[in-house]
């Protein structure tokens, strides 16, 4: 199994990858540091900067990156949509359901990972699966799809009705959190357990390897013959 991350700036995931290259996969930031969080999408820097970290390393994604509203429509977002759909990347994006569906009309074919499935409700989540077929959801830092342990049966059905569209995360957004992974772990076990096994497996890790290492594959083998070089 692996895990997909991103840092701000991009030094920590590849210092990471560099590490453990058998399990990370690294996706590319937009902002270089936190304080950026809130001012990139207007930032004319950002896709010199993307366009920069691209050329030097091998990538899966650009995100997990935070817009709303309007800010999808922003010509630096629209540059970043291109970007990764020039290099083959999806996009991990904390937005909630009206916000990623302007994603969708700026480019139909974008492939998204939704960040905490935008914390909207089950049916909302589900009604985005059934009409973009290129869009998955992680389950990071959504303590609400369980109670005492168990899943919400509204939950348990849209996992049941979607099982390769959802991944299990983690969301370690300060270095406090590293120290929660192990509960998190317990805590996610505990209710993949209500689900069937099949179904558990996939949400737990089968999804992210079919759709994040396959593709971060791809990627870097695209990259490699293109530039005659070895994937770093």
């Amino acid at each position: 199994m692996r895990a997909l991350v991103s840092s701000s700036n991009d030094d920590g995931t590849q210092q990471l990858y560099q590490a453990a290259p058998e399990l990370i996969i690294p996706a590319l930031r937009p902002y270089r540091q936190r304080s950026e969080l809130t001012t990139w999408t207007r930032d004319e820097s950002v896709p010199g900067y993307l366009e920069s970290r691209l050329r030097q390393y091998r990538y899966v994604a650009i995100g997990e990156f935070h817009v709303h509203g309007a800010q999808a429509d922003a010509p630096v977002v629209r540059r970043v949509l291109a970007l990764a759909r020039q290099h083959g990347l999806m996009l991990h994006v904390h937005a909630d359901a009206d916000t990623l569906e302007r994603f969708y009309l700026h480019d139909p074919s974008a492939r998204i990972l939704w960040a905490h499935a935008g914390f909207e409700g089950p049916a909302r989540v589900a009604a985005l699966l059934e009409r973009h077929r290129n869009l998955w959801a992680d389950l990071s830092m959504r303590g609400d799809i369980a109670a005492e342990g168990k899943l919400r049966p509204d939950w348990h059905s849209v996992l049941i009705k979607h099982p390769d569209r959802f991944m299990v995360g983690t969301d370690t957004y300060t270095p406090s959190r590293w120290d929660q992974v192990g509960a998190h772990a317990r805590w996610a076990r505990g209710w993949l357990a209500d689900l069937p096994q099949e179904v558990a497996e996939r949400i737990a890790w089968r999804n992210g390897e079919e759709v994040l290492t396959a593709a971060f594959i791809a990627v870097s083998n695209r990259q490699s013959a293109e530039s005659g070089a070895q994937p770093r």
